[in-house]
This record gives C-alpha cells, structure tokens and sequence, in this order.
C-alpha cells in the first residue's frame, strides 16, 4: 500500500541499524531479512487494520520479534517498552564509553564506521555499509563500484563470513581512521545513487549524504581535511538538485540549467567547507573534485565555465585515480575547453573497456565530441548507441530529446 513505501524509505536504515546495534555486525543479514518480514507483515495487516499510530515503532517491534525468532539462542534480550496500543517505540540508546558524541551519536553513522572493518578490501566495505545503511539493491551499489551484480553478490557473502570471525562492533579512538577512507566513499555513492535516481523522492538519499558528511567534518574525533572536501562536493553538487529538473520532471542539462534556480545556501556553505579543506597536506580525490565542482559553482552562466582550469584538476586527478570515470569525465571537459579530437582519442580508447554503468555516458560524450567536429554521422551514430544503453528513462528521453534536437530525422 502506499503508506508504506515512504515509511521505509526514511526509517529502513535506522530499523536496520538498531537492530544490528542490538544483534551484532555479524547478523547484519539477519536484521535486513526481518526487516523485509516486518514490510511484508505490513502489507499483509495495515490495509485490513489501519495503519498504527507510530507504524516506525510498529515495523521496529514486528522486525526485532523476527530476528529473535530466527536466532533461537539462549541469550536473552531487552523487552520492548510499548505504548498502550502495543506500537514499540523505537529505542534510544546511551552511548558506551568511547562511543561518538555529539552529531555523530547516530545509528546510521555509527553503523557506517562498525560496517568498514579495515580486515575487509574498501570496495566490500563500502558495500556491506550502504547494504545496510540504506538496504540499496545490488543494482545500485554495483554500479557505483562499477562493478557486476554477480561479482558484488560474491564480494558480500565473502565479507559476512569473514565478519563472522572477527570482534565487532561501533568502533573509537584510534580504531577510527583507519575506516574514514570507506565511510567517505560509501557517502560518496550515497549520494550519487539519489542524484542518479529517477523519483524525485529519492533525493532524500542526497541530503542524508550530505548530512553524515558535514557530522565528519565537524565532529574532531573524525574530522579531516577529506571530510571537509567531500562535505564541499556534496553541497555544491547538491545545491544544483533544484535546477536539474524542469517543471515536467524532465532531466535538464546542466548547459540548459536556470542558475537562479541553485540553491545559493548551499552553494555557500559548500565553498566555505572547501576552504576549510584547504588545511591538507596533500590534496586528495574529494578536494580536486570539489574544486571542480566549485568552478561550475562560481561561473555565472556555462558559456563563462572555466574550462581549461577544469581540465587542470582532472589531470590532476587521474594522477591519482586512472579509473574509468575520471578518464570518461576529463574527456568531457576537454571537448567542452576547445580540444575536441584529443577528446575522441581518449574516448575511443576508453570506450572497448568501459563498464556498463557508464557506457551510456561515454557514448554520449564522443557524440558531442564528434559533433564539436563537423562530424555529423559518426555523432548521430554514437548517440543512438548512447540512447541505446540508457540505465534508465529519465537518461533515455535526455538523450532523445537532445537528438531530435541536433540531428532530426539523421
């Protein structure tokens, strides 16, 4: 029904992680599984009952009641305070000693930093944290890694049962750096899940994202001059979130976007996070990506977009990162400052290698790098191959619209 589909998109997360609280790391399968039962039991009931007065508490009860059914061991846990309808309230728990103060006493974040054990590789701590942080599809989180399904799917059950081996739990002190590197990238993907998503709705994802990277940065437990830059990319990224859709709901470009339209808060509170940042040492992947964001942040319209300077950064970056995406995005920016045949070359050798999740885009860029060419056919010929692969509507009706727009009926 529908009620329930909002109510899971906000609270999932925090069912799961305070039944993992509760259950132990190592049962972080355990607790998705019955909060999965616990939507499914609402299915079944709420249209027949109604919906109860605090369906959270409700799904948090049905769900914990659940995975001490499947558990079946002899240790006891704590009974559920219940309001008189019998609705569990969701419990709020005292932080242990060491534990995080402040902002970062959350459920969510410190389910992020117990999920990123340094004994497991990044790429499957990033995993593990945003499967059960927000119970992403494997779809979803695949993609992000640029990855296949099936090799994700494998990576998870190897890091559960390596899980099951190792002393758990919200981790402090010293034990806290060594995992700030995958909680980073985890909001990284966070965040870009819900800029990639098609409902409006899942723009939530951008601002809790946002949210847990700004507590990072604040909080001096964790606080670095990483935290600060991906706070910054974040924000200026997100400030844009209002001017990426037309009033139909249509993906709009950001050539096409109303700068007016920012949210200039944001822009502001971005800029002032990357400042901040500056303090580094030695500038990493978030402080040139920021930087880059921050360009589109400051000019006034596209055509004054300082694109020589972008490029600067994207070379800079791939000295640190010669991933697919950085390669795919430095080729765009290379069309866009004046250097359209270096930008072929550097998609067409891209291209034979580039992951699904971004073959669409790739396509996409040489297009326009043919275009910016004179080359007509091979441009409409590679944005049909770009339509072709289109992950989602939203992409594909962009790239149709931008096709009848440059070619017609080519």
């Amino acid at each position: 029904m529908q009620e329930l589909d909002p109510l899971l998109r906000a609270q999932r997360g925090r069912l799961v992680a305070l039944l993992t609280r509760t259950l132990g790391l190592a049962h972080l399968a355990l607790a998705e599984d019955a909060v999965q039962t616990a939507s499914l039991r609402a299915l079944d009931r709420w249209p027949r009952d109604g919906v109860p007065d605090n369906p959270a508490g409700w799904l948090y009860r049905v769900a914990r009641h659940a995975a001490i059914d499947a558990l079946r061991h002899d240790a006891p846990l704590q009974p559920l305070d219940e309001d008189e309808s019998g609705d569990a309230t969701l419990p709020t728990v005292a932080p242990p000693a060491g534990r995080f103060a402040g902002e970062l006493d959350d459920d969510e974040l410190a389910l992020l930093f117990a999920a990123c054990h340094p004994a497991l590789p990044v790429a499957s701590q990033v995993a593990l944290a945003l499967r059960a942080l927000r119970g992403f599809e494997l779809s979803t989180i695949a993609d992000g890694l640029l990855c296949s399904e099936a090799a994700l799917a494998q990576r998870l059950a190897r890091a559960r049962r390596e899980l099951r081996d190792l002393p758990l739990g919200v981790p402090a002190g010293q034990e806290l750096a060594p995992r700030r590197d995958a909680v980073l990238s985890a909001l990284l993907l966070m965040f870009n899940a819900g800029w990639q998503a098609e409902a409006r709705e899942a723009r939530e994802l951008c601002w809790d994202a946002i949210r847990l990277a700004r507590a990072l940065a604040a909080h001096p437990a964790v606080a670095h001059p990483d935290a600060d830059a991906l706070a910054a990319l974040l924000l200026l990224h997100g400030a844009r979130l209002t001017g990426r859709h037309d009033e139909a709901g249509q993906l709009v470009p950001l050539a096409g976007q109303p700068r007016d339209r920012w949210d200039q808060g944001m822009r502001r509170l971005g800029l002032a996070h990357l400042a901040h940042g500056q303090r580094a040492v030695a500038l990493s992947r978030y402080h040139l990506q920021a930087g880059i964001a921050a360009e589109h942040a400051l000019a006034t319209d596209y055509a004054r977009t300082n694109w020589p300077r972008i490029v600067g950064y994207y070379e800079t970056l791939l000295a640190l990162d010669g991933g697919a995406a950085p390669r795919l995005s430095h080729a765009i920016a290379l069309a866009e400052a004046g250097e359209p045949t270096r930008a072929c070359t550097a998609l067409e050798t891209l291209l034979p290698e580039v992951p699904e999740a971004l073959r669409p885009h790739a396509h996409a860029a040489l297009s326009h790098a043919l275009w910016r060419l004179d080359d007509l056919d091979g441009a409409a010929a590679q944005l049909d191959a770009a339509i072709a692969h289109a992950r989602n509507d939203a992409d594909r009706r962009l790239l149709q619209r931008r096709r009848a727009s440059q070619f017609g009926q080519r």
